[in-house]
């Protein structure tokens, strides 16, 4: 006869969110998003992915100009916030924000987002949307907003 054993319980130290995205756009109002990532990623030891997403409509300059831009940008941000503390990589896309980041989330194996909010409200956020609220809705990993306020 087998001896049976009482199912494992967890130790308290599972690493729930060792990949964690964190999309910018290299605005103030991502400082926060980024101190959350870091905190996030630190305590579970994992990897930190900064994103930015180039919108399709921007044809100012080539494309290959603004990605080699984004990826300059977002390294130096890397080196500032992360260098010795916890590993991180750089991911630039081209196209909508909302669908680039949903589809990064699934193509890199990202465990947790965590993206600023804009804090718009009224017509504008009427008329603009919101990039945050959309990735939201569409997810299917755990998405934490940050209110730059």
């Amino acid at each position: 006869m087998k001896k049976q054993t009482a199912p494992s319980q967890s130790s308290g130290t599972e690493q729930l969110f060792r990949n964690v995205l964190c999309p910018i756009d290299f605005s103030r109002i991502s400082i926060p998003a980024i101190e959350l990532a870091l905190r996030l990623a630190v305590q579970n030891k994992g990897t930190i992915f900064l994103l930015c997403v180039i919108p399709a409509g921007d044809a100012d300059s080539p494309k290959a100009d603004l990605e080699h831009a984004a990826t300059n940008q977002l390294r130096a941000i890397g080196l500032k916030w992360f260098e010795g503390v916890i590993a991180f990589e750089t991911v630039v896309r081209t196209g909508e924000p909302a669908a680039a980041i949903v589809e990064a989330e699934t193509q890199l194996n990202i465990h947790a987002t965590v993206m600023a909010t804009h804090g718009r409200s009224g017509v504008d956020y009427a008329l603009l949307g919101s990039v945050t609220e959309q990735v939201v809705r569409r997810s299917t990993r755990p998405v934490i907003t940050v209110n730059p306020q």
